[in-house]
């Protein structure tokens, strides 16, 4: 029997058989292995791996996660954000997440059933995010990273709005552009609403049909936005662009270096950041510096001056933990 995971659920003593990754030439040159160290699993974080297929007939599966090792990993979290935060400034983000949270189902819900943009619920949840991350942005995002599993979406889009939010204000952008990018944060998949559940939560490999159908979820996206008027540009940019990588090997359209427009050079770190420190059903967070390490491995994943600039500003300076 054999099975799809993510990259980051890869352990010693699984056989991996197969990889899926952006870049052809990774699969090429794959050759299937056992997994016997540690190192092994860390260099195929480094590549441009999406997901792998393990064969459970020659080695080890995913261990269950049980109800109590979930409910350790999450006081240990809830422990870690109370270490960094006052009470306070944690009541006031969860207070921000009650208030955008029927603005941003909204949202969704819209791109579900109609394919269409919900472009006044999206300003006054940006707006509310903005006002919060003002000096509370590093407990926004910290609690934000509990999600159950109906909240994946919900949350995962409030994070990257917030750190969209906040990475650009300390880069010292105005706040009409700040505002675009954190509107973009919130709405950059957007396209996904598209795609069935069977091929979100798929268990086994994708089919190249259904990859192509994944792979044209931020064209899909843009084309929503698009719809409603007076978008601004890079809050399309952000949509259409967040899954291209420096080294042109990403996609919809393989752009490379600064032909990637800047506000999809500044999404895909926030992107990518937040869905690696996250804590989901089926995977621990990675602590932050497991995160910045993968992410300053990913070798032409993003713009290196960007990235140099988050992890100065954004964790160096203590703004997250």
């Amino acid at each position: 029997m054999q099975k799809r995971i993510r990259v980051n659920q890869l352990r010693v003593g699984m056989f991996v058989a197969e990889v899926e990754a952006t870049d052809r030439q990774d699969v090429g040159s794959f050759k299937p292995f056992l997994v016997s160290s540690n190192l092994q699993v860390e260099k195929m974080m480094a590549r441009h791996v999406l997901t792998v297929i393990i064969d459970l007939s020659k080695g080890a599966d995913v261990a269950p996660a049980t109800s109590s090792s979930q409910h350790d990993a999450r006081a240990a979290f809830n422990e870690q954000i109370l270490s960094h935060y006052s009470k306070r400034d944690i009541r006031q983000a969860r207070q921000c997440i009650e208030d955008t949270r029927p603005l941003i189902r909204h949202i969704l819900a819209d791109a579900r059933l109609n394919a269409s943009f919900a472009n006044e619920a999206a300003s006054s949840a940006v707006e509310r995010i903005m006002s919060a991350a003002f000096d509370n942005a590093g407990a926004l995002v910290a609690v934000a990273k509990l999600k159950e599993k109906d909240e994946l979406t919900f949350l995962h889009s409030l994070a990257v709005s917030a750190l969209m939010i906040t990475f650009g204000r300390s880069l010292g952008h105005e706040e009409e552009d700040v505002r675009q990018f954190g509107l973009g944060g919130l709405v950059h998949d957007l396209g996904k609403m598209a795609l069935p559940d069977s091929i979100l939560t798929k268990p086994g490999k994708l089919t190249s049909e259904e990859m192509a159908l994944v792979r044209a979820h931020p064209q899909r996206g843009y084309d929503m936005v698009s719809q409603a008027a007076q978008v601004p540009r890079q809050v399309l940019e952000i949509c259409r662009y967040h899954h291209e990588k420096f080294d042109g090997s990403g996609y919809p359209d393989r752009l490379a270096g600064k032909l990637i427009p800047y506000a999809g050079r500044l999404a895909a770190i926030c992107d990518v950041y937040e869905a690696l420190t996250t804590i989901r059903p089926y995977k621990r967070a990675f602590s932050q510096a497991e995160a910045i390490k993968m992410m300053m491995n990913f070798p032409g994943h993003f713009d290196s001056s960007l990235l140099s600039a988050f992890i100065s500003k954004m964790v160096i300076s203590g703004t997250l933990h």
